[in-house]
């Protein structure tokens, strides 16, 4: 669907047919995507957000399979909003520490700040101490800088906000290389 808006945008201009099936294949771009998006489609995203049916299978399904589409952040930070306030089972909860663990590998979104939150509050010992080993890895991947985030956001350091001061900076100063590894916020 996409590739075909993409195949008749090149030109929507040059004819009036040349528009029209433009606009109709953005309109069946639109009409699908509420279906596609979520396990279960739209209707079983509304139920997820308002509370009436907490889907976790669907939600955790989404999280898992981690979509990349228009807007797709925004669902995620939704999602692991909501799974705040919702009652996991033991097994729930491995399988979103799992997630979680995974975001450590990939690159940081605004759903990575919500995952945060979310592992803050939720996180067991055991994903505590797995970060933490990540965390103190000498050799300092990307990996290993994102495990020290999570461990400075556990202690309620303000992250989000250093690390956006040191990427505005960058771009405001000629040269300067943006510092993330904050391992000086942390606490012993």
């Amino acid at each position: 669907m996409y590739a075909c808006i993409d195949e008749t945008y090149s030109n929507p201009s040059a004819s009036a047919a040349a528009h029209k099936q433009w606009q109709d294949a953005c309109t069946d771009f639109h009409e699908a995507c509420g279906d596609l998006f979520f396990p279960g489609g739209e209707l079983a995203w509304e139920q997820f957000t308002d509370g009436s049916s907490p889907d976790v299978k669907c939600a955790l399904a989404f999280l898992q399979a981690d979509p990349w589409y228009h807007r797709s952040g925004y669902h995620k930070q939704v999602v692991w909003h909501r799974f705040k306030r919702i009652v996991l089972t033991r097994e729930e909860l491995q399988q979103l520490e799992g997630v979680a663990l995974d975001y450590l590998g990939r690159r940081v979104r605004r759903e990575f700040w919500y995952m945060a939150r979310f592992v803050r509050l939720r996180g067991s010992t055991e994903f505590w101490q797995r970060v933490e080993q990540m965390a103190s890895d000498p050799v300092r991947s990307a990996q290993a800088i994102k495990a020290t985030w999570l461990v400075l956001a556990r202690q309620n350091k303000p992250v989000c906000r250093a690390i956006a001061g040191e990427v505005r900076r960058a771009s405001y100063q000629p040269g300067y290389q943006a510092v993330l590894d904050l391992r000086s916020l942390a606490v012993p």
